[in-house]
């Protein structure tokens, strides 16, 4: 089949799934919700599973890049630069995310880990010298306010309380690789940045594993088909289709929709792990949500396009 061949069956699908763009977006955010859970089913150590959802999602991305390696040309040594670091970004969120998962519950650490905005934002006025306004201000306090409710009530279990800092370092380290991609997409194609991305991000877990004498061996088919479905469902299935909404549905619609990822996750957790969230954990991810989707219209309001996210 000729590229030419592949471009207009893929705008024709396209075209017929524009008409449910709306439910579209809607598997697109309960497929990204599941991420934390195929974690927790899996019983590989969480390095182990981020190294595998990011090198089988590299080959799934790649596979369906290999049909335009044209686009490929864009990639200079300061673009290559970019991604590079962008997916250590990325293999340092994934490591402590996962982590993470082991200490707190799955509400606390995936709503903890969606404040990255709040990061950027700090990110992009340290380094970009972007002058946050008072509304965004005021949203931020608000998201962290959440976090404080979240870290008091977990206080007193300092293994829960670790796994909730550890949730907000998987958040500084989103923040950082958005802020690259933010640049280095400016001049790529999605498909053949975010194959790279991942193909880095997946050698900088390898070095760690290596490192720590860690076996990527021994794991029955149970456990890749958890690791492929990482790589399928919240990633390809996931944001890959977040990304397609933009051209269909309003920006603020789609970046609102995102932060329903930690409420399907806690959703989900209930159903599949039996996993209720407490009081505090509740109340803390409520200010958070408030906050986040407060300054995501802002942002929205001001013409600012959310950022990608993985």
């Amino acid at each position: 089949m000729t590229h030419k061949k592949l471009l207009e069956d893929g705008a024709v699908l396209s075209s017929r799934l524009e008409k449910f763009a709306g439910l579209v977006l809607l598997l697109g955010v309960v497929c990204a919700s599941s991420a934390s859970i195929l974690f927790r089913l899996a019983a590989a150590p969480p390095a182990v599973a981020a190294f595998y959802r990011l090198a089988y999602a590299a080959a799934i991305h790649g596979i369906i890049s290999a049909s335009d390696l044209r686009a490929y040309r864009d990639f200079d040594m300061p673009t290559l630069r970019g991604a590079l670091l962008a997916g250590l970004a990325l293999a340092i969120h994934f490591l402590l995310w996962f982590t993470s998962l082991d200490f707190t519950s799955v509400a606390a650490s995936t709503v903890l880990v969606s404040l990255h905005p709040v990061f950027t934002a700090a990110l992009a006025y340290l380094f970009l010298r972007e002058i946050l306004s008072l509304p965004q201000i005021l949203c931020a306090l608000l998201a962290l306010a959440g976090t404080g409710v979240i870290a008091v009530g977990d206080a007193g279990q300092p293994g829960t309380l670790l796994g909730d800092v550890l949730a907000l370092g998987g958040a500084a380290a989103m923040a950082t690789y958005l802020l690259i991609g933010r640049r280095v997409r400016a001049t790529v194609e999605t498909m053949p940045y975010t194959t790279v991305v991942y193909a880095s991000s997946a050698i900088c877990v390898l070095a760690f594993l290596v490192s720590s004498g860690t076996s990527l061996g021994g794991y029955g088919v149970r456990e890749h088909i958890l690791f492929l479905s990482l790589a399928i469902l919240p990633t390809l299935f996931g944001h890959t289709l977040f990304n397609w909404s933009l051209r269909h549905i309003q920006t603020f619609n789609v970046s609102a929709s995102v932060l329903g990822e930690p409420v399907g996750a806690t959703i989900l957790a209930y159903f599949v792990l039996h996993e209720l969230p407490g009081v505090h954990q509740l109340i803390g991810g409520a200010l958070i949500l408030l906050g986040l989707g407060f300054l995501t219209r802002y942002r929205h309001r001001r013409g600012v396009a959310p950022a990608e996210d993985q």
